[in-house]
């Protein structure tokens, strides 16, 4: 009998399962009301009372409404990097299988700066950057990335003032973590940052290639913000390392949802700014979890951060990509997105 997520899921199994027990006695193969039957078994085991590929929002306690999510289908997938792989670190090895034997919901989209100061609003709560006083910006003046005071949740990549519909940047894992923490109290469903395995799994979607859309040495038009070699800031810089040929029209992060979803449903995986992940960091995937499950430690100082970022090298866009971040870290270049169980 197929494993259920709830009472009520539970029980239908159990009489489909019945049902198509007899069923089968007598239908002869190929016919489509068993067929039909199974289906629905197999869909209620694998995603509870959702599909894959459906998008929802969960009703917040005081009448308005979560972050969009999706349905993630279930599966499996080769995780990190093969050996060939040409710009492949050591701590992105062994490749190595995953299964996720359920679905999970993940955001659309990279957290906005609404919805994050939502929270902060009904929360009461003082993030990272905002008790500290600073945070890292990108300085136009000398092209790179420095401490500047004043900078929180509310700015933007350079610091000035951050759009409502822009991914909030300038948070610390922990920010991201109590975010989480506040909505899943709000809501009743249990919200958290993905692992990484499911962070990877959802960005290849299941395209097993060197980037997420395989592996072509210039992302398609309108696959997302990535570094290119057409870009320019408002002061006329371009990147010295960047996608020859390639432009987004972004200098900085995008708003969110600006750029074409991946086969999945999602929005700014592969790009945009690089996310806050669930993982401690640790040097490889030797002795990693097959189950998709995360490597979590309560004390852990160093996590990990995943996908490609508007300021990246084309070798930190590969799928595999990831890096070491210090927890108390507040940046221009990061961001976050939530799970949820189904």
């Amino acid at each position: 009998m197929p494993r259920c997520a709830s009472w009520r899921a539970a029980t239908a199994c159990a009489k489909h399962g019945t049902a198509l027990a007899e069923i089968l006695l007598i239908a002869p193969p190929g016919n489509q009301v068993a067929a039909q039957l199974r289906r629905r078994i197999d869909l209620t085991t694998h995603y509870g009372a959702f599909r894959p590929g459906q998008v929802f929002t969960d009703p917040l306690a005081g009448g308005d409404r979560g972050p969009q999510m999706v349905v993630v289908p279930h599966g499996a997938f080769r995780m990190g990097a093969l050996d060939s792989e040409p710009g492949a670190a050591d701590a992105e090895k062994p490749a190595h299988y995953v299964r996720f034997d359920r679905g999970f919901a993940m955001s659309l989209t990279e957290v906005t700066v609404a919805e994050f100061g939502r929270f902060v609003a009904l929360a009461g709560a003082r993030p990272r950057a905002t008790r500290r006083g600073n945070s890292v910006v990108y300085d136009e003046r000398s092209g790179n990335f420095a401490r500047r005071s004043g900078a929180d949740w509310r700015s933007g990549y350079d610091g000035r003032p951050a759009a409502r519909n822009d991914p909030v940047l300038h948070v610390s894992v922990r920010d991201a973590e109590a975010y989480a923490a506040w909505l899943s109290e709000q809501t009743g469903r249990h919200y958290r940052l993905p692992s990484e395995a499911e962070f990877e799994y959802a960005l290849r979607a299941g395209n097993p290639g060197r980037f997420p859309w395989g592996n072509g040495a210039v992302p398609p038009s309108r696959a997302g913000n990535f570094a290119g070699g057409n870009d320019v800031s408002p002061s006329g810089r371009t990147w010295n390392n960047a996608f020859v040929g390639f432009g987004d029209g972004y200098w900085g992060p995008a708003p969110v949802g600006r750029f074409e979803p991946n086969t999945w449903g999602l929005h700014d995986l592969a790009g945009n700014v690089s996310e806050w992940v669930a993982d401690c960091w640790h040097a490889s995937y030797r002795r990693a979890p097959a189950d998709g499950g995360g490597v979590v430690q309560s004390s852990c100082r160093s996590r990990v951060v995943r996908g490609g970022v508007w300021a990246g090298a084309p070798a930190q866009t590969r799928s595999a990509w990831r890096s070491p971040m210090d927890s108390d870290m507040t940046s221009g270049r990061i961001g976050f997105r939530l799970v949820r169980g189904i």
